[in-house]
């Protein structure tokens, strides 16, 4: 079997060992004991027995309400810089039809410059 004296006395030692735990005496094993045991170890865990502890839902609830609140505030900050067509063409439409801008003025290139024109000249200039 084993060709050097230090393994044929481990065989050895391991025998006597394997002799003498069989005539130990045996005690029965306590019903709470083998029921843990047997609801643990041979009919298994529920698969989704991690998934029920705190540990887990916490920070993914954590995590979920960070990110509805960045996706509101990117909807906002959007929906803020968009300008809204419909009333600025009313207003335009509005402001030709009584004719509070001359017709010249408001297609004139330099529009602009004869506005900023307008808020430097005194008041009396302006009525």
């Amino acid at each position: 079997m084993s060709s050097c004296a230090d393994c044929r006395a481990e065989v050895d030692s391991l025998r006597h060992m394997k002799l003498a735990l069989s005539s130990a005496p045996r005690r029965a094993m306590p019903a709470d004991l083998a029921l843990a045991l047997e609801r643990r170890f041979v009919s298994g865990g529920r698969w989704y027995a991690p998934l029920t502890r705190a540990t887990i839902w916490a920070p993914a609830g954590a995590l979920a309400v960070a990110a509805m609140a960045v996706s509101l505030w990117l909807r906002s900050a959007a929906t803020l810089d968009e300008i809204p067509l419909e009333p600025l063409l009313a207003a335009h439409a509005r402001y030709s039809a009584e004719a509070l801008v001359p017709e010249d003025n408001l297609v004139a290139s330099n529009y602009s410059d004869q506005v900023s024109g307008l808020s430097d000249a005194p008041e009396s200039d302006l009525q």
